[in-house]
């Protein structure tokens, strides 16, 4: 089983016992987001157990567990964690599953370099390494505060509602890209969220957008649940839906004719 690796750089005798339990216990709740988002489970789906512990700058080998007997996420899980890191560092966008408490979480790691003798921190699965500096702590702080604000709508799966706070929200997760939007709405508002997770939906209303332009938040105004592939007529199915649509003319000269040509 391949092994997750994550390092703090620096020097042992330096390291803060706090920084260096500050920084585990947010690595796991980083990768608590990142279950949830791609298993679908609200409390995860894996447990993590140390695999290997070195002492020169800390660094710990873990390995995942999986909980749902027939279906293990762990390399999923891995790959995202470590490629989202890299995201955060080399390009300064929000990485894929990550929701607004997974960034801020992992701000609260990255805000440590430079703190209690953190040099850096690596992050590695597989064949991949990235090395983490103040540069993505600098990044997150651009991705974490909304920047502007307008009418619009996100689009994708609807996960994770959470009753919890003074406002209840869900998640919702980009179709294509799998970045994460928070969306707020109204306890009066409850069933039809309930009765659409899990769906691709359209969330429409005021939408909080970052620095960068990506939509962080959206207070809830409108919903429309979109139909799943096997619900859409197939070819076959949508054949003589117009019969005489083309009239006498073939398709290739009925499409001419739109064309102008």
């Amino acid at each position: 089983m391949a092994q997750l690796r994550f390092e703090l750089k620096g020097e042992p005798s330096s390291i803060g016992l706090k920084a260096f339990a500050t920084a585990v216990s947010n690595w796991l709740r980083v990768l608590a987001d990142i279950d949830s988002a791609i298993s679908g489970e609200p409390n995860g789906s894996l447990e993590w157990v140390v695999s290997d512990l070195k002492i020169g700058s800390l660094s710990i080998s873990a390995e995942a567990r999986s909980l749902k007997e027939g279906r293990n996420v762990a390399p999923d899980v891995s790959r995202a964690f470590v490629h989202g890191f890299r995201i955060l560092e080399n390009e300064g966008s929000t990485p894929p599953y990550l929701s607004e408490n997974g960034m801020k979480n992992s701000k609260t790691i990255l805000r440590l370099i430079g703190r209690d003798g953190v040099a850096g921190f690596r992050v590695g699965y597989q064949n991949e390494d990235i090395e983490l500096s103040a540069r993505a702590s600098a990044n997150i702080d651009q991705l974490l505060p909304a920047r502007r604000h307008s009418l619009g709508s996100v689009e994708g799966k609807l996960e994770m509602i959470n009753l919890h706070g003074k406002v209840p929200r869900f998640i919702v997760y980009h179709h294509r890209t799998h970045k994460a939007v928070t969306c707020k709405f109204s306890t009066d508002r409850l069933v039809e969220v309930k009765e659409a997770l899990g769906k691709r939906v359209i969330i429409s209303g005021s939408v909080q957008y970052n620095g960068k332009g990506e939509p962080l938040r959206v207070a809830l105004d409108h919903m429309r649940v979109l139909r799943s592939n096997s619900e859409l007529p197939t070819i076959s199915q949508m054949r003589g839906y117009a019969p005489n649509l083309t009239g006498e003319m073939t398709t290739a000269e009925y499409m001419r004719s739109i064309r102008g040509d």
